[in-house]
């Protein structure tokens, strides 16, 4: 087993790190879902789905009543 392990070191090493990165990559969208920021990293002020990347308040409000 520890020869295995000795012999792909290098494999184990690069396969965690792209684990890691994908971990980060993942978390860093949901918090950003979460708190409401778009996705596309421009502004919002002339894109026609605005309205469904970010609802108004008042919106949200007379749905839920």
């Amino acid at each position: 087993m520890l020869e295995y392990l000795a012999a792909h070191m290098g494999y184990i090493v690069v396969t965690m790190l792209l684990v890691l990165i994908v971990t980060a990559v993942i978390v860093r969208m949901i918090r950003d879902k979460k708190t409401g920021s778009g996705g596309c990293g421009c502004g919002c002020r002339g894109c026609a789905n605005a309205p469904y990347c970010h609802p108004q308040k008042d919106a949200q409000a007379s749905k839920s009543t």
